[in-house]
């Protein structure tokens, strides 16, 4: 059926009666955003869920067998990085603590030789003063010797 023009709307009634337009009120005519007509087929077709696409609006129950599939597909990847990212935060801070703060570690080694170093009355004779002996990795005031290149 075609919609009828403003101008059909107008015209008078023997106008109208040769045409295949009713006429109706103009109210009638007007569409407004709450419609309350059923959805054509075409409008209630939805995008298809793939494990690139799925935003997790579409529930479960309306899923087909293979948006199912590439639902869990992409759950199960988002939990896997979860899980790669924890294992490599503990890795860094394994190393971390094994190579730094640990009683075992080189840095803490070289801390209790420089130590006993300092407490050594023999080194003490040939090196000098024991608060003027200082060892590599020590906190300076000056600045371009904390950050001098290693070249």
């Amino acid at each position: 059926m075609m919609k009828p023009t403003t101008l059909a709307i107008l015209r008078p009634a023997s106008a109208l009666s040769s045409s295949s337009v009713i006429a109706r009120p103009f109210f009638v005519l007007r569409r407004f955003a709450t419609t309350h007509q059923a959805p054509s087929a075409s409008e209630n077709r939805r995008r298809s869920v793939t494990p690139f696409n799925d935003d997790g609006h579409v529930p479960w129950t309306n899923l087909s067998a293979g948006e199912k599939t590439g639902r869990a597909v992409q759950q199960t990847f988002n939990f896997g990085m979860v899980i790669v990212g924890l294992v490599m935060t503990g890795g860094v801070g394994y190393f971390l603590y094994q190579e730094v703060f640990s009683t075992d570690s080189k840095v803490a080694y070289f801390n209790r030789a420089v130590d006993r170093i300092k407490k050594d009355p023999r080194c003490l004779e040939m090196l000098g003063d024991s608060k003027k002996i200082t060892a590599f990795g020590e906190e300076t005031s000056n600045k371009w010797r904390r950050a001098r290149p290693i070249a």
